[in-house]
């Protein structure tokens, strides 16, 4: 009876890999899933499909895979795998007007001579080879290439392969616009500065970006702003004369497209000072005060908004600590409404201004980015005094909402009873008094959440520079320009969500406890204003003769320090118990995942076969 048990037992176990094996021969060339994440961030979105429906031109894709190559790390395989699954697709929506062809260019082959050709990057793999993973597009006698397809960058994966399309139909690019008083298009260091090792920068990441899609034509500030301008951003304005505000408004009572973005303490604006990249300015606040005043904007360039709520994790003494002035944006305070917005999940903004609309204003507001009902606004110069724990207590919640991005629609006034100075420039036409329809204005009180530090991280690759999003960030100012120059569809990519999930629980464990190191921390404070205002009292009390310190003045020292050092030690047990909390939930929610799974198909395997044997062989 055991010798027939075990042999039947063998044989179903050798027969149940056979199966398995089988099954694996027949679906491994196929390329069916099922996509069960929340928001679908394997299937494609409804805006590539009809992108990849509505071409009018033939597209032919060529992907550069080194597929063969030796030397490379499994992940980039796998990727390049992905993305051929991916690209086959796009062909299925549309397999009459797209063409799909792959390539494993070999050293010294006409496949990489023509990689080559088309721009892309090989990445050197030291033994004579190059190690090939991008695009290239071809429809008509336009071209475009992705040069090189990082896995780290899987999130916009489809948004760059339906861009690439997408541009292959268009002739021209639309133009932008823009004046700014930073050096997002890349700068050229100062005498000075080059003296001191200072090197040239390139753009900031999110423009260079957007170059991919715009052409960007820099205009200097009161310089004439031309008819072709399809989308207008005014980026940090600083201290624009009355003739460059007119030209903007008139662009826009004209029907332009206006996107605005000011700043009341602009941290880019001081990192390009330093670096000897702008002349020397007096503050790095922007506002649009004449504009702001005829569009009923209620906005105040020295305040910064704090929010108690939504303050972000900032290092302060060598402690995390949270800092209202700097925001972590979740969902709740993103408009999940509204197209351009619509599925972002989780955006920084560092000292931003706050605004709201008068109640005599002639525009609509429809918020983007909305502050909570714990936020107030706090006077700028106080960031030179104070630390952020001593910011934060500065903030007292406002009694009217703020929002820190806005859509504003409405036929404004012009702020000009009559047509300002141009000198010997000539003045933009014929004044208008009021738009004549509806214009649209996008308002964002935050201009460091574009700069590079608080955006992107940038890492080399083989020789490549790689930029990655650290967030939502640049997804959010790609998806406004694209909203306002009407490539809805690009931007229904864009938004699909986050291929990371956080883990809500221990982001949960780590509130709560910088909640109680803060006030820890600000109990320790208090009594150190405490002793210190003592320790005057007596010196004035013993007058100048007197030299040293008294033994009651010993006495409150040592006091002090002994509650300093108990404190010092609640501090860090506090942060011993969030690590040993956090570590624990790691490991549990580790041995789920690893065990959970397995654990189950030997249960239900273990089950089905003592059912098998009850009922004999």
């Amino acid at each position: 009876m055991k010798n027939r048990w075990t042999r039947s037992l063998t044989l179903q176990l050798l027969g149940v890999a056979a199966i398995v094996a089988a099954l694996n021969l027949l679906v491994a060339p196929l390329s069916w899933r099922i996509d069960i994440t929340q928001e679908q961030l394997y299937s494609l979105s409804p805006g590539t499909q009809k992108i990849a429906e509505e071409l009018k031109h033939p597209v032919t894709l060529k992907l550069y895979f080194s597929s063969s190559a030796a030397g490379v790390p499994l992940q980039y395989k796998s990727y390049g795998q992905r993305v051929r699954e991916v690209l086959a697709e796009y062909q299925r929506l549309n397999p009459d007007k797209i063409s799909l062809r792959v390539f494993d260019p070999k050293p010294d082959s006409d496949e990489e001579l023509w990689a080559d050709k088309y721009g892309l990057k090989g990445a050197d793999l030291g033994n004579g080879s190059r190690f090939f993973l991008g695009l290239a597009g071809q429809s008509e006698e336009r071209e475009r290439a992705l040069p090189f397809l990082d896995p780290r960058s899987e999130s916009s994966l489809e948004y760059d392969l339906s861009e690439l399309i997408l541009r292959l139909q268009s002739e021209v690019k639309p133009k932008l616009g823009l004046i700014s008083s930073l050096p997002v298009l890349g700068s050229e260091p100062d005498a000075m500065a080059r003296l001191s090792g200072a090197q040239p920068r390139g753009p900031w990441a999110v423009f260079g970006e957007l170059s991919r899609a715009y052409e960007i034509e820099p205009i200097e500030a009161g310089a004439p702003i031309e008819d072709d301008i399809t989308l207008l951003m005014v980026l940090h304005p600083k201290q624009l004369s009355d003739a460059a505000q007119y030209r903007i408004e008139q662009y826009l009572l004209k029907g332009g497209k206006l996107m605005v973005f000011v700043d009341p303490h602009a941290r880019a604006d001081q990192v390009a000072q330093q670096m000897g990249q702008m002349g020397q300015a007096v503050t790095a606040a922007s506002d649009l005060p004449k504009l702001f005043e005829a569009w009923g904007v209620d906005y105040n360039a020295a305040q910064i908004l704090g929010d108690l709520d939504r303050a972000a994790q900032v290092n302060a003494g060598g402690a995390a600590v949270p800092f209202a002035l700097w925001q972590t944006l979740g969902i709740e305070a993103i408009n999940q409404e509204m197209p351009p917005t619509k599925g972002l999940e989780k955006m920084l903004v560092v000292e931003p201004g706050g605004f709201r609309l008068t109640e005599n204003s002639p525009l609509s507001l429809e918020p983007l980015l909305s502050a909570s009902d714990k936020a107030g606004l706090v006077d700028s110069t106080l960031l030179r005094y104070m630390g952020p724990l001593q910011l934060n207590q500065k903030v007292e919640t406002a009694p009217k909402p703020l929002y820190l991005a806005a859509l504003l629609k409405g036929k404004p006034k012009s702020a000009f009873d009559q047509v300002p100075d141009f000198g010997d420039q000539p003045a933009p036409g014929p004044h208008l008094a009021q738009a004549q329809q509806s214009v649209f204005i996008l308002l964002v009180a935050d201009v460091d959440f574009l700069f590079d530090r608080f955006a992107v991280d940038a890492f080399n690759l083989l020789g490549q520079t790689i930029v990655q999003p650290k967030n939502d960030n640049l997804g959010f100012f790609l998806n406004l320009t694209e909203f306002f120059s009407g490539a809805d569809e690009l931007m229904s990519i864009r938004s699909r969500g986050r291929f990371s999930r956080p883990f809500e629980r221990f982001e949960a464990l780590e509130q709560a406890a910088s909640q109680r190191y803060q006030q820890a921390e600000a109990e320790l404070n208090a009594e150190l204003q405490q002793v210190q205002a003592k320790l005057a009292e007596l010196d004035r009390q013993q007058g100048p003769q007197s030299a040293g310190l008294s033994a009651e003045q010993l006495a409150e020292v040592q006091q002090f320090r002994d509650k300093e050092k108990e404190t010092k030690g609640e501090l860090r047990q506090i942060r011993k118990l969030l690590r040993q909390g956090i570590e624990s939930e790691i490991t549990w929610l580790t041995l789920l995942n690893l065990l959970l799974v397995p654990m189950g198909l030997v249960g239900f395997s273990v089950w089905v076969y003592r059912r098998r044997f009850k009922r004999g062989f």
